[in-house]
Order: C-alpha cells, then sequence, then structure tokens
C-alpha cells in the first residue's frame, strides 16, 4: 500500500515500541484516519463498482471498534451508491475497510463526481481529515482535459463544454469558484469524449478578463492556453 496517513510515521514507531495498553496521554491516542486523498476510481459503462477504502487507528485494539461514517454534503456524485454507516477495525488490528459501491449511469459520462467521507465528531476521538473519491466512467473514447488558471476573482468566473455534433449541447460546466481562494489557481477537468466537433467558452462575469485556458490530450494540444480579454473566449477543437 503506497498511500499514507496522517501520523503514519510515527504510527510505525508506536507501534514498534508500544503496546496496545500504551498511555492514553500518548499525542497518537485514540486517532482514526482515512487514507489520503483524493483517490480516483473508474467504474466501467452500466455497471456497478465496489471499492475499499482504508481507514487506520494509531493503536492496536484487542476488541473491534466501530466508528460512525457520513457522506459531506459537498459531494457531487449523483450516480446511485451505497456506503455504510459505520466501520469497523477487527479486534488485533489497526486497519479496517470501508466497501463504497457506485452504479455507472450517464452522470458519470463526462466529468468526474466526488464522494466525501468523514467521521462525525466524537469526544475522546481525534478523527483525521475527510477523504475525496473522484468517480468516473471507464473511458473507452479519448480523454480530454480542459486546464483553467483562474485570476484572484474567481467568483467572477464560469465556463461550459459543447458538443457541436447537432444542436449545439452543454456537456459540462463549473464555476462560480470561491473567494477567498488561492490567486491564479490551477484547475483541470477530465472528460471522455467520442470522435466529433466540440466547443468550449469561458466567462468573466464582471467583463475584465483574466482567466487562461487549455484543452489537451495524452498525444497533444488541441486548444493552446487562452486568455479571455473581456467577458468570455471561446474555441473549438476536434477529437478524432
Amino acid at each position: 500500500m503506497n498511500k499514507y496517513y496522517r501520523y503514519f510515521a510515527l504510527l510505525t514507531m508506536a507501534l514498534v515500541f508500544f503496546n496496545c495498553e500504551q498511555d492514553n496521554d500518548s499525542e497518537l491516542s485514540n486517532y482514526v484516519g482515512f487514507e489520503q486523498g483524493p483517490i480516483a476510481y473508474t467504474v466501467d459503462n452500466n455497471t456497478t463498482g465496489t471499492f475499499e477504502v482504508v481507514v487506520a487507528a494509531s493503536e492496536v485494539s484487542s476488541s473491534d471498534r466501530t466508528f460512525n461514517i457520513v457522506v459531506d454534503d459537498a459531494s457531487t456524485l449523483a450516480s446511485p451508491y451505497t456506503v455504510p454507516s459505520t466501520v469497523t477495525i477487527p479486534g488485533g488490528s489497526n486497519v479496517g475497510t470501508v466497501p463504497v459501491s457506485v452504479t455507472d449511469n450517464d452522470d458519470l459520462q463526462f466529468v468526474a463526481q466526488t464522494l466525501i467521507l468523514d467521521f462525525p465528531d466524537e469526544a475522546g476521538m481525534d478523527f483525521g481529515e475527510p477523504v475525496t473519491l473522484n468517480f468516473t466512467e471507464t473511458c473507452l473514447e479519448t480523454i480530454v482535459t480542459f486546464n483553467i488558471t483562474l485570476d484572484n476573482w474567481p467568483e467572477e468566473t464560469t465556463w461550459e463544454i459543447y458538443d457541436l455534433s447537432g444542436t449545439p449541447t452543454v456537456i459540462a460546466s463549473g464555476g462560480p469558484y470561491a473567494n477567498p481562494a488561492d490567486d491564479y489557481a490551477e484547475l483541470s477537468f477530465d472528460f471522455c469524449l467520442a470522435s466529433g466537433n466540440y466547443g468550449v467558452v469561458v466567462y468573466d462575469s464582471y467583463g475584465d478578463g483574466g482567466p487562461t485556458f487549455s484543452i489537451t490530450t495524452a498525444a497533444g494540444t488541441l486548444v493552446a492556453d487562452t486568455t479571455v480579454g473581456g467577458t468570455q473566449a471561446s474555441a473549438t477543437f476536434t477529437v478524432n
């Protein structure tokens, strides 16, 4: 396993030098956390995928320990999913797993959707940060990446991507973004697109421009860096 937890290095030392009856005043005592995220998963077309998210505790106990899990309201996953309300760390271990099942539908076709898992507050416990799970449909076409660099007024920025194969249809959109935020934040969004013609429009609601965007694939650049100079900038591109 190549994912690490907060305090993981200290945890390893703790398990070597202390037994499960170590002093509860230890700074590692009663810590429980998810594996480090964000974690990307793909779900095959029209199937249900089940994935295991790892949870680790700072100490080994002789008995099972069960903790509550909640789905954060900031999650964007619209496809059907199941998440258990609890996770159990078996006795004699400091690791447990949370099985998460997601069913593919049209909502996963174009852009990753997030499921954010968290622990509710519990007296005497030190829980780690929430973990973000990103789900997309397994791509059998071309993965196209929309890259955008925001200016220091991200709340003014929105964008849309269109399918131009027939009547222009919006297939993805984003923004506005929260302010305050890191100035000139760089964001990327992956889409699975079939062969055809597409368009992208980036808007600046104030009209003074600023954001810069591009469209790329593993094979190269479809839309070179383009800076919004006024209320909007647009470009078209073809996926072969």
